[in-house]
This record gives structure tokens, sequence and C-alpha cells, in this order.
């Protein structure tokens, strides 16, 4: 019998109450320490492994009370954004996870946040262009401050909604990004859309890359700024801009640790296409995959949100 059989959508939200309550309690009380088990994962990595029971896949979509722990001993300097890339139950289907989401959003404006960018993913490219299929949904959520994700942890509307995350979601990648270490000359920045209180822009017909990287040691980075110097160029003559150029500071809930985060904006899927495909690209490509030591693209249609509420 499969999981999705042993675990009907209400067996994952009754499931997933109980350990919204825990994460909850962890995120009020700092517990004694208790030494960590020899085989456990750092905080935000979570195994690669498909999940066998209710519990490693509650674990494929929640943050752990670990993670909290260390979050709150992180310095809260800035604003942040946490990157969500999302794999709907069933695929495809965002019913479910909607609901989660409507509370989410108004509780993220509620602590000083909002939800600057929400793509449906596109999950029937050819493999050329090196995109993931495996996400149906991304967005950014920003925060003011790391303290601001863990008041909202605290929320009671909000923790009442995580069973709809849990029958929402098959799996979810989740990271902090922070601003700091660009590699392009972005158009925007964490620090830009928090200041400035808006969303990121687009118009109909674009489509955006949200690309996660890790660099080969030692120079994988110097050699991906000698693709970058290039790469703009390109892509600003094709009529799109880089987003977002940040660091990938801290996994929440992620299968491997990422470098550095990139967001590109093109004006159609037509101009990506060509531009990838086009023999301009092929010359400096070469620069790209042999800087890096793994990459995850995921390419996204933006779609409409409603007006940010006001408090």
């Amino acid at each position: 019998m499969s999981l999705e059989q042993q675990h009907p959508l209400h067996s994952f939200a009754m499931g997933a109450f109980a350990i919204a309550m825990t994460i909850a309690a962890s995120s009020c009380t700092k517990p004694a320490a208790e030494p960590a088990a020899k085989d456990a994962l750092p905080p935000g990595i979570v195994p690669k492994a498909d999940p066998k029971t209710f519990v490693e896949a509650v674990g494929k979509i929640n943050a752990t009370p670990a993670f909290f722990e260390a979050l709150a001993e992180q310095p809260d300097h800035g604003p942040t954004i946490n990157l969500n890339f999302l794999r709907y139950r069933p695929r495809g289907d965002s019913t479910a996870y909607d609901k989660y989401g409507a509370v989410a959003g108004q509780g993220i404006v509620g602590v000083g946040g909002d939800i600057i960018y929400h793509g449906e993913g596109v999950t029937d490219m050819n493999k050329i262009f090196q995109m993931s299929d495996e996400w149906d949904g991304v967005a950014y959520a920003m925060y003011p401050r790391r303290e601001a994700y863990l008041q909202l942890q605290r929320d009671v509307d909000y923790q009442m909604a995580i069973p709809d995350r849990v029958a929402g979601n098959y799996e979810r990648m989740l990271y902090l990004l922070s601003d700091g270490e660009a590699i392009y000359e972005a158009t925007g920045s964490i620090e830009h859309f928090h200041k400035t209180n808006t969303r990121l822009a687009f118009e109909e017909g674009n489509v955006f890359v949200s690309e996660l990287l890790r660099f080969k040691k030692p120079d994988g980075r110097k050699t991906y700024e000698k693709f970058a110097a290039a790469f703009q160029p390109m892509l600003e003559k094709a009529g799109g801009e880089v987003i977002l150029s940040v660091r990938a500071e801290m996994p929440i809930v992620s299968e491997e640790y990422w470098d550095h985060f990139v967001s590109f904006r093109f004006p159609s899927m037509k101009v990506m296409k060509d531009l990838y495909q086009s023999g301009a690209f092929e010359d400096i490509n070469g620069d790209r995959l042999n800087s890096l030591d793994a990459t995850l693209a995921v390419l996204s249609t933006p779609q409409k949100m409603p007006p940010k509420p006001t408090n």
C-alpha cells in the first residue's frame, strides 16, 4: 500500500496539527538542550530518500524545532526571503495548499512582511533547458527580520492552518535568503522590496527563472562570475533582467546546502528559449557548467495576487 493510501488528506491534517503545536511550543520556550543523535542531520537538512512513514513525509514539508532554535541564535540584522518551491498534493493542483496560503499570507503581512512573488511552476520543459520539473509552485515570502518569522509561528490562526499546508504538499523546499555576496548587478534587493513595500513587477507573458547555485571548490564562484559578466548583457538586450542576486544563507527544509540564489525575468517563454539555445549562450555556458557543483532551477509564470492587506 502506498504512503498516500495509508495517509489520506484528513490523516495528514490530524497528524500535522500535533506537529504544529510542537513547533509553536519550541518557538515560545527554549528547552534544555538534548544530545544530538549520532546520525542526526543538521538543522534544516532533510533526508534525500523518499519518505516511508507519515513522520518522514511531514519532515519533507515542515521545519523542525531544531531549525527554529538554530534560527533564533542567528544575528537578526535585516530583511530576509524564505524561498519556497512547492510540490502540490495532488500534482499541479493547489486547492488544498491555497487554504493554508490565504491564512499564511495574512499572517506574514501581520508581522510586517509580504509574499512578493508567487508563480506557477512550468513542469513540461525540454530537459535541454535544465529546468526542474519537480515543483508546481514558487513563492518568495519576505520578512522584515528573522524574529518576524519566529513570531509568525506563534500566531494561533497560522498554527491552525499548518495541517492544510501538509495536506496540500508532497514536498517543500524552503531556504532562507539574505542580501549580500551579489554576483549580478540586480535591479532589486531584499532590502529594496522591504523599504519600498513593493512586489516583483511583471507583464503579461513574462516568465521567471528561480535558481539556486552551489559552486565547485575552490574556484567555482570565480568561474561563474565570468559567465555572469557575459550573460547579463545578453539577458538585458533580450528585454530581461536580473531581479535578485543574493546569499543562500540557511536551509529551512532542504535536502542540500546552497551558496547563492538568482532570479531572472524574461519577457516571454520564446525569448527565454531563444536565448538559451543561441550560439552566443552556448559559447559562454561552458564556464557556467564548469563552475557549478549543483544547481536547482525552477521556471514559473507569475500569478496575480490580491492587493496587500492593510492592518
